[in-house]
């Protein structure tokens, strides 16, 4: 057992290299030797048996004799009694750092030591101060350079169309214009290159730093990060998904500037609102309807009558007598195909015009105009009001021009 100075003071330490001596103290505490895995100096310390934590790791008392003597170590601690549930105060402290801090000589205290003896005497006592600093980035992102990779419609849908304006060209070319309403859904690639700089930084301390200026190394995934959750880019996305994924690639330029690549693919809806003119050809004409307004006589003569001979009506009285042969009536089929089709009563007398068929029933348009008549031969458009429906059974028959109804007399 090693000699003891008695009467320590508030101020005053104990410095020991005795290892009886700081068993006993050990074991007076119920602590046992252990090393601190990443400490930031030797790692070398003491806890109480039932609370070791995670980063402790418990040796034997000749592991930490050897490993005492073997890099000049000295035990400082104050004598007191244990109680609680703390250690008290301690170290294990390198024995230059010691002799430092000590307010006997060095010598003097060397020579102590040296015998064994354990010394009282002022230490210079070290406190370990954790500042916490939260260090907040005001991160400016700019897009510096944008490039349209690809740029496809994927699906376009016709939402309305609206017929302007008709009008001839020519004597068999007609000019069409309309308003159109599409709905269009695009797939764009489009290549980004930003670049980003720390334009502000807000210190939180809990105590007063020795100079004001603070070097920034902000991590290369919070620049990520601030770009994403930024409107730099246009696709909804999370950062956390993406940064995992590492599709961004980014690296420091000069100054302290960062520079990011990324591509977005993204799927865009737009309304597209255009004025279209066609135009058709005329591959056939019909007279519709024809009216008289002014008639005058030219020229006139008298001819004899036997230039051109007598109309001879016998051939056709025969063949007009005869039995008469009972008829099977074949059913009509109405389609998409007669829409524009003049239709006719059985004298030939017009009548209208099949505006629309649905299924097997037309609709008539009465008073078709050279519009109506387009738009119903083209399939621009349905049936009005003042239209009305004509079943397929009240057809008598169809041919490549007219729609013939059925008399009422049958």
């Amino acid at each position: 057992m090693a000699n003891e100075t008695p009467d320590d003071g508030p101020e005053q330490r104990r410095i020991t290299t005795d290892p009886e001596r700081i068993r006993e103290w050990a074991q007076a505490h119920d602590a046992v030797p252990v090393t601190i895995r990443d400490s930031d100096d030797h790692g070398y310390s003491f806890a109480r048996q039932g609370q070791l934590e995670a980063d402790h790791e418990e040796y034997t008392w000749d592991e930490f004799i050897e490993t005492f003597d073997n890099e000049n170590l000295v035990f400082v601690y104050h004598e007191d009694d244990p109680s609680g549930e703390e250690l008290g105060h301690f170290e294990i402290v390198e024995r230059e750092a010691a002799f430092d801090r000590a307010s006997l000589g060095r010598n003097e205290l060397e020579d102590q030591l040296r015998e064994g003896k354990t010394v009282t005497t002022e230490i210079v006592e070290t406190q370990v101060v954790e500042t916490e600093v939260v260090e907040r980035d005001t991160i400016e992102s700019e897009v510096v350079d944008t490039e349209l990779a690809e740029r496809r419609v994927v699906d376009s849908e016709l939402l309305s169309r609206e017929l302007v304006d008709t009008e001839f060209v020519s004597d068999d070319v007609i000019e069409v214009v309309t308003d159109e309403t599409r709905l269009e859904t695009i797939e764009e690639i489009e290549r980004y290159t930003i670049e980003s700089q720390v334009v502000d930084v807000d210190i939180e301390q809990r105590e007063e730093l020795e100079h004001d200026e603070i070097e920034t190394n902000i991590e290369l995934e919070s620049v990520q990060r601030s770009i994403l959750e930024s409107n730099v880019v246009r696709a909804d996305v999370t950062a956390d998904e993406v940064v995992d994924q590492e599709v961004i690639r980014s690296k420091r330029t000069e100054g302290d500037i960062v520079q990011s690549e990324l591509i977005e693919r993204r799927t865009i809806e737009e309304q597209i609102d255009e004025r279209t003119q066609m135009r058709f050809t005329l591959e056939e004409t019909e007279l519709l309807e024809s009216t008289v307004v002014s008639s005058d006589v030219l020229e006139g003569e008298i001819i004899d009558v036997e230039e051109y001979g007598a109309t001879d009506t016998t051939a056709e009285t025969e063949a007009s007598a005869g039995t008469d042969t009972p008829t099977v009536d074949t059913p009509v089929e109405l389609s998409s195909d007669d829409q524009g089709k003049d239709v006719v009563d059985e004298t030939g007398q017009q009548i209208g015009i099949v505006a629309e068929v649905e299924g097997q029933t037309a609709y008539i348009d009465p008073e078709p105009g050279l519009t109506d008549r387009l738009k119903a031969r083209l399939n621009w458009g349905g049936h009005g009001d003042d239209d009305y429906p004509v079943d397929s059974s009240a057809i008598d028959q169809i041919t490549d021009d007219e729609v013939v109804l059925e008399s009422d007399d049958e």
